[in-house]
């Protein structure tokens, strides 16, 4: 096990992890990227993590609260602090953009010690999907985190345009639009690609580029 993990496995109130819990998300991790929801149950979880039930049910009392901390965890990995990222041109922001979606994939390999990064993403797909699918409150969380970057993504391309850094006929919004649902279209595209060898982030910028490059002075 990679407990190297531990590091940023950390719960809403800050504290980090043990590492028996790490453990715990790890091999319950690895039994969904392999099968559905339905079809994973708790005896199997149990098993795999060789842990007694007592151990086990210190930590989770359902596999309904060990899905949900999984998907939690992949939130957290990809949540972005847009504050933080430049805002003198729209270049460098989307440019920025492309750095932490590779460490938020480097993130994801490290937790199932994997170096293929697109069977791991497609499964990821699958369990998120699930997740919003099956529990609700993960589509409004999925749809903050989205309001939140196209404020982001609006305040930007509104600063490169007073500044003459692009020149577009297009209202900000539906620039903003552009550059997050090439995101999606870019990550779905990935992951049936089989001929490219590059990375989602490789991808995902030749898009970002192709954008840019229309709409720059």
């Amino acid at each position: 096990m990679n407990l190297k993990i531990d590091l940023y496995l950390y719960r809403p109130n800050g504290r980090f992890m043990n590492k028996t819990r790490v453990y715990i998300l790890q091999t319950s991790l690895l039994l969904f990227l392999q099968k559905s929801y339905k079809e994973v149950t708790m005896k199997e979880i149990v098993e795999k993590t060789g842990l007694s039930k007592g151990a086990f049910y210190h930590y989770f009392s359902s596999k309904e609260e060990l899905f949900k901390e999984i998907v939690m965890l992949f939130f957290s990995m990809g949540n972005i602090d847009y504050s933080k990222f430049p805002n003198d041109s729209l270049y460098n922001f989307y440019q920025q953009y492309l750095t932490h979606t590779t460490a938020s994939f480097i993130q994801l390999n490290e937790l199932v010690g994997s170096n293929d990064e697109s069977t791991l993403s497609f499964n990821f797909f699958f369990i998120m999907f699930e997740a919003m699918n099956r529990f609700p409150e993960f589509l409004a969380i999925e749809q903050e985190d989205y309001d939140q970057a196209h404020m982001a993504w609006c305040e930007i391309i509104d600063r490169a345009m007073v500044n003459g850094e692009i020149k577009t006929e297009s209202k900000k919004e539906d620039v903003a639009d552009l550059f997050l649902f090439s995101t999606d279209g870019s990550f779905i595209r990935f992951l049936n690609n089989k001929h490219y060898s590059g990375n989602y982030s490789d991808y995902l910028k030749t898009a970002f580029e192709t954008i840019y490059n229309n709409i720059k002075t």
